[in-house]
Formats: structure tokens, C-alpha cells, sequence
């Protein structure tokens, strides 16, 4: 029988709801992906890139969300739950507010931005009609994110579990009924996962803010409507620079998903289904960097810098476990995951379900570090030190992601020496280098200590 430490059991206590309902979110996704996969390759394309430009949103979310965790833990640990419930009610109003540009952007720009990504003619026409279906609930979407975010911060992570699983299968449930049209509701092929993924989004949204109203949970949510640019600046102070950094990682990602469509529809679909299987594989290390920010966040508002540095290293210790593990899965099972997101009928199966596998061989090599990166990362978000991570992302994507998929991809000539390119293989394997670079580099940001002293 495996003993945990203090450490270590606050640590999965907080861990653990995180990574079910991640889990739970991930199994959504993964049946949302076979369901539109029966439909085929174009629909399997259209709604993976509509999907990787919802992403592209997710800076401004992540903003409002980083800050809300960091200051509510500090001040759940430093035992001031009036500030910290005020922390919350500014959150909500800054995330609608900043869900309606998001909304008006999908809408009218999203056929534009994939047309710009490089998506054939009828990928842009479906794909776009699931962008608008989407992009109509991101207010909703991100006062929901960020109501999360608080509750993790206080340490609350089984509430969000709870509401994540209604919202998931509520999602399940109107992707069979909308998608394939059953039960006399009409049938809308793609955009009706979309459709499915509002509703739950609505729901999971509405009960979360009676349960905060209701004095349930440990913050409480009673609106005084009444804006507080105090608190409001804290929150932005903190959040901005994750929101500069998912941008640039937005951007950076945009500009790899570029390369990885132009090698052709069926490396896309490809791509997407093994993007969708790796997501279950690192919930682990999702709930570890939940858990680790909002520790790290509470041991410095109570004034005990080395309490969290040790709570980091006991998260780094799990999560290698956890996700080495889930490589071993990958790389011994490739064929067998990817089976269930492709139709046999398409005429395309044999080639989707070999690039697929090799997808996942490859990112499965680098799913330690990729542990260590959420941890680290979550470590530095929590104590509030934001620039850092905004710094290494600025660095690291282009240096060994871009620039090596790009050459390695479609070959080069320098002079004498000429190189063919490796094709899609050489993005994945990219995607992997830059893994194990980018952890390094936060493990290095770590030890030097500055994280320890930011104030918020």
C-alpha cells in the first residue's frame, strides 16, 4: 500500500477532482470527435480547425481566470474571505464583459481566420458554421471558467469536478440528439456539437452561480452590481501577462497549425484525432498544476515560502508517475486508441489511423516533461509570477517548435546540402522537442527563487 505524506495528501486532495473533471471534459471532446468522425475526414477537419480558433480565445479568458486563482488563494491563506468573495464577484463582471468582443470576433472573422490557416474551400464553409454556434456562448463559457477559477483557488476543486460532469454529459447527451438528429430533433451534422457544448456550458453556468449565491460553498456570490477598479486592476495586473503569453502561444500555435494543414486534409484529421487522444493522457498533469497553484498561492499568503517550494517538489515527484504511466500507454497502444475516432467506411482509414499512431509514439516520449511543465507553471501562476512564463513561451515555441516543423517539414537547400522534409512526422516531432525544452526552461525559472517574493 502506497503511504502519501502531509504534502503529498493535500496535494491529491485537491488533485484528484481536478483530474476527474478534466477527465470528464476530455471524454466529452472525445466523443464529440467520434460522433462527428462517422460523418467523415472533411467533417473530422472542419470542426478540429473551428475548434483550434475557439482556442485562439482562450488568452483573454486565461487573464481574468490566472488572476482570480492567485488572489484568492493568497487571501484564503491569509484568512481574509471578505476580499477574497470580493475577488470573485469582480471576476464574473470583467469575464462577461470580455466574453462579448470574443462572441462579435467569432462571428464575423471566423471564415476569415480559416481561410488564413490555409482550409480548403468546403473545410472553411462547415468549419465556419460551427465557429459562429460556438463563439455565441463564450460570455457564458468565461464567466463560468473564471467562477472555477475561484473556487480552485479557495481550495474547492470538487464542486468544479461536479459541475463539469453535469455540463459534459447534458453535452453528450444533445450531441447524439443534435448531431445525428434523433428523437425528433433536426439533425445539424457538426454544428450540432456545438449547439450540445452551449447548452451544457448554459446550464453548468447557472447552477454554479445559485450554488455561490446560496452560501454553500466556501465563497459566496451576492451581486452589489457595483464595479470595483481596485480589485479589478489586481486581477488584470496579474492576469495580463498570462494573457500576453497565451496570445503569443495562441499565435505561435496558429501559425504551427498553418503548417501542419498544409500537408493536406487527411494529415489534419490525423493530427486532430491524435490531439484528442494525448488530451486524456495529460489530465493528470492538469490537476497537478490546479492543485499546485492554489497550494503555492495559499503557503505565500500565509507568509511560508519554503512550505511551498517543498508542496512543488512533492507535485513534480506524483505527476512523473502519473505521466509516465500514460506514456507507457501511448506508445505500447497507438492503434488501439485511434480506432475508435475513424470510420471504417472512409475511404481513408488505413492512411489517418497510420499518422495517427505515429502522433501519439511520438508525443508519448515527451509526457514527463510535459508533467513537469504544468506543474512548474502552475507553481509560478499561482505565486503570481506571471512575466516568467510569458517570457519562456515568447522564447521557446518559435526556437523549437516553428522553426524546426517548418525546415524539417518541408525540407530545405543551403548550398550543396538538400533535405526532402519528413512531411506532418517532422511537426509532431517538433511538438515533442519543444516539450522537453520549454519544461527545462521553467525548471530552471523555478530554482532561481524570484517567484517566492512576488507581491499581488
Amino acid at each position: 500500500m502506497i503511504r502519501l505524506n502531509e504534502d503529498q495528501r493535500r496535494l491529491w486532495k485537491l488533485a484528484w477532482p481536478a483530474i476527474m473533471g478534466n477527465i470528464s471534459q476530455t471524454l466529452l471532446n472525445l466523443v464529440d470527435m467520434m460522433m462527428v468522425g462517422q460523418l467523415g475526414a472533411l467533417a473530422l477537419a472542419a470542426v478540429g480547425l473551428g475548434g483550434q480558433v475557439s482556442w485562439f480565445m482562450m488568452p483573454i479568458m486565461a487573464a481574468v481566470a490566472t488572476g482570480t486563482l492567485a488572489l484568492v488563494s493568497r487571501f484564503v491563506g491569509a484568512k481574509d474571505l471578505e476580499k477574497a468573495t470580493l475577488t470573485l464577484e469582480q471576476s464574473i463582471y470583467l469575464a462577461f464583459l470580455l466574453g462579448i468582443p470574443v462572441m462579435l470576433f467569432g462571428w464575423f472573422l471566423g471564415d476569415d481566420i480559416l481561410k488564413i490557416m490555409g482550409a480548403k474551400p468546403d473545410v472553411v464553409e462547415l468549419g465556419y458554421d460551427y465557429i459562429k454556434v460556438l463563439f455565441a456562448f463564450y460570455p457564458v463559457r468565461f464567466v463560468g471558467f473564471t467562477a472555477f477559477s475561484a473556487l480552485r483557488g479557495a481550495g474547492d476543486t470538487r464542486t468544479p469536478m461536479k459541475l463539469g460532469i453535469l455540463m459534459n454529459v447534458l453535452n453528450a447527451v444533445f450531441d447524439y440528439l443534435l448531431i445525428f438528429g434523433r428523437f425528433g430533433f433536426p439533425a445539424l451534422g457538426p454544428v450540432g456539437a456545438a449547439w450540445a457544448s452551449g447548452i451544457g456550458i448554459t446550464v453548468s453556468m447557472i447552477t454554479g452561480l445559485y450554488l455561490l449565491w446560496s452560501g454553500r460553498l466556501v465563497l459566496r456570490f451576492r451581486p452589489r452590481w457595483r464595479f470595483d477598479p481596485a480589485i479589478a486592476g489586481r486581477i488584470l495586473r496579474i492576469g495580463i501577462p498570462t494573457m500576453i503569453e497565451r496570445g503569443i502561444f495562441s499565435l505561435y500555435n496558429f501559425l504551427y497549425m498553418s503548417i501542419v494543414t498544409r500537408f493536406g486534409t487527411i494529415a489534419l484529421a490525423a493530427h486532430q484525432v491524435g490531439l484528442r487522444v494525448e488530451s486524456i493522457a495529460y489530465m493528470p498533469a492538469f490537476g497537478f498544476n490546479v492543485a499546485t497553484a492554489a497550494l503555492v498561492g495559499q503557503s505565500l499568503g500565509e507568509g511560508k515560502p519554503e512550505k511551498a517550494e517543498k508542496i512543488v517538489y512533492e507535485a513534480l515527484k506524483m505527476v512523473s508517475v502519473f505521466m509516465g504511466l500514460m506514456a507507457i500507454v501511448l506508445i505500447a497502444f497507438p492503434r488501439y486508441l485511434v480506432m475508435p475516432f475513424i470510420s471504417p467506411s472512409d475511404p481513408h482509414y488505413g492512411e489517418v489511423m497510420r499518422l495517427a499512431s505515429i502522433y501519439l509514439i511520438i508525443v508519448g516520449i515527451s509526457e514527463v516533461p510535459l508533467g513537469w511543465l504544468f506543474v512548474l507553471g502552475g507553481a509560478l501562476r499561482g505565486a503570481g509570477d506571471t512575466k516568467t512564463p510569458m517570457y519562456i513561451t515568447a522564447v521557446s515555441k518559435p526556437l523549437f517548435r516553428l522553426l524546426p516543423a517548418y525546415l524539417l517539414g518541408f525540407g530545405f537547400t543551403v548550398g550543396p546540402i538538400h533535405f526532402e522534409g519528413l512531411g506532418v512526422i517532422a511537426a509532431w516531432m517538433a511538438m515533442s522537442l519543444e516539450t522537453f525544452a520549454t519544461a527545462g526552461l521553467f525548471w530552471w525559472a523555478f530554482k532561481r527563487g524570484k517567484w517566492k517574493h512576488v507581491k499581488v
